[in-house]
């Protein structure tokens, strides 16, 4: 999972493209990488870490043009060596023709489409998917002549042909942007697993920029933007420099399967999703666990949320079944554990990350509210935690389902032998975890708090029901095993 992010305007983006980057940092911080184009020349600057760090003193000057993208990486591909993170830093650049492209998802059959494009003469210096979106844009970009284009509309006439025939030679999850010579290039995947929204900015009238970003609180944070929309499943615009023209299509478009883990985990509570706040869908699902689970109410005397995605959830169930609600768990700083790289970074992680105040625990019977229960590291340490600071009872309630299946969309869950949930009821869950009961949100009572139709959903973690062909991906798998040097985790 990648934060992305485009803007094309009349005016300098690099502030924006910067600030907006550190906004976006919920979706990865084990690297970022900016760049711009001013007319003539490409400019760049990416490094390890968070925005904050990389972009650190760092002169918005540098970052000459008009137009630009960004990205902020969460690593599920290329290994987590520091010498693997920084080879695989995007945006990525190709010199012919001259581009920049950054992407969030996965491509199941990245490895094939790989070793195709190495036989047509293209080389590689990462690991990346969007190395091989961009190597394969450029091929068609090739096959379809767009070098020999003589007018604005014939020129994107072919390369959304170009696109076209992209669509049909991958398979998996993939939100773009790409910086040209020519304009702004953006775009998903047939089926728009992975989010990508777009705003405008005005000025008397005049249309001053185009923004697009992962999430839409981008744009909330600069508060300058409208018309703010997600984009359609296949769905692909062309934005010219200077003119600001945008050319928009939707390419070969497939039944949709947007994440539903995007409103569980991922995204910022103020983003919105299918004309949904994030928050007010977490908010929900505590409201339809607490009816779900309406009869537990006499074994509970508190109600507490892990942060910061379990809060609302949280509060809601406490509110509905008349319980207290306490914030007895605080988070300190931002750091997500779920995005280590490993099951010993991810148990330090929970270590330094919880403050847990004891007079809101002692003596009590908890109820503990969370968004997923994936490995059970996360559940199991802050039930020790609990119980050691001396917690009656400890009774986890999660609002996803049991996570049965891995993502190969984007987001790094294990093979499937580290899923807690596979190959286990509830009851050996209990006992695994050490708790006094585990509580699931059922699969309709999650489409009723998303209030989604199930059919516009990818469930495939749930459900192992995947919008696309995954046959391939078991390769994809012993190779990140052989680059972490261990099992996916």
């Amino acid at each position: 999972m990648c934060g992305i992010l485009g803007f094309i305007g009349k005016k300098p983006v690099a502030e924006r493209l910067i600030s907006g980057s550190d906004r976006l940092q919920n979706r990865g911080e084990h690297s970022t990488g900016a760049a711009t184009y001013d007319g003539n020349f490409f400019y760049s600057h990416l490094g390890l870490g968070p925005a904050a760090l990389v972009f650190n003193d760092y002169p918005y000057g540098n970052l000459k043009g008009n137009a630009g993208i960004a990205h902020t990486r969460y690593a599920t591909t290329g290994g987590d060596s520091p010498e693997k993170l920084q080879r695989n830093i995007q945006p990525v650049y190709a010199d012919r023709p001259g581009m920049f492209t950054c992407a969030n998802g996965d491509l199941i059959n990245m490895l094939s489409q790989t070793e195709r494009l190495k036989e047509m003469g293209f080389s590689f210096q990462t690991e990346l998917d969007s190395k091989v979106l961009q190597n394969l844009m450029i091929h068609y970009m090739h096959e379809n002549k767009l070098h020999c284009a003589k007018e604005p509309e014939d020129y994107v006439n072919r390369i959304f042909k170009s696109l076209e025939d992209l669509h049909k030679d991958l398979q998996g999850a993939y939100s773009v942007v790409t910086l040209m010579e020519t304009g702004l290039l953006v775009f998903k995947d047939p089926h728009g697993i992975r989010p990508l929204s777009m705003a405008k900015r005005m000025e008397n009238g005049e249309i001053m920029e185009y923004a697009f970003s992962s999430e839409s609180a981008v744009f909330n944070y600069f508060s300058d933007y409208s018309e703010i929309e997600e984009l359609k499943p296949g769905e692909a615009l062309f934005i010219e420099h200077n003119t600001l023209k945008m050319h928009r299509r939707q390419i070969t478009p497939m039944q949709e399967a947007f994440c539903f883990f995007e409103f569980i985990y991922f995204s910022r509570p103020d983003t919105k999703f299918k004309d949904r706040v994030v928050e007010n869908a977490r908010k929900n699902m505590g409201g339809v666990l607490a009816e779900e689970f309406a009869s537990m109410r006499n074994r509970i005397d508190v109600v507490v949320g892990i942060p910061a995605t379990g809060l609302s959830a949280a509060h809601n169930f406490g509110q509905i079944l008349n319980i207290p609600y306490e914030n007895a768990i605080i988070k300190v700083g931002n750091k997500r554990s779920f995005q280590e790289t490993s099951d010993e970074k991810r148990r330090k992680a929970i270590d330094n990350k919880f403050i847990f105040i004891k007079d809101f625990i002692e003596g009590k019977r908890l109820a503990v509210i969370d968004d997923s229960n994936v490995r059970g590291t996360t559940a199991k340490k802050i039930a020790r935690r609990l119980y050691d600071l001396g917690a009656k009872e400890v009774h986890y309630f999660f609002f996803s389902p049991p996570i049965i299946g891995s993502c190969y969309y984007g987001i790094d869950t294990p093979d499937e032998s580290k899923l807690i949930a596979v190959g286990n009821s509830n009851e050996e869950i209990r006992r695994i975890m050490q708790v006094d009961s585990v509580n699931y949100i059922s699969h309709q009572g999650l489409i009723r708090g998303l209030g989604i139709p199930k059919e516009e959903l990818c469930l495939a973690c749930i459900t192992k029901k995947y919008p696309t062909p995954v046959d391939e991906i078991y390769k994809r798998l012993e190779l990140r095993k052989k680059e972490r040097g261990c099992g996916i985790c």
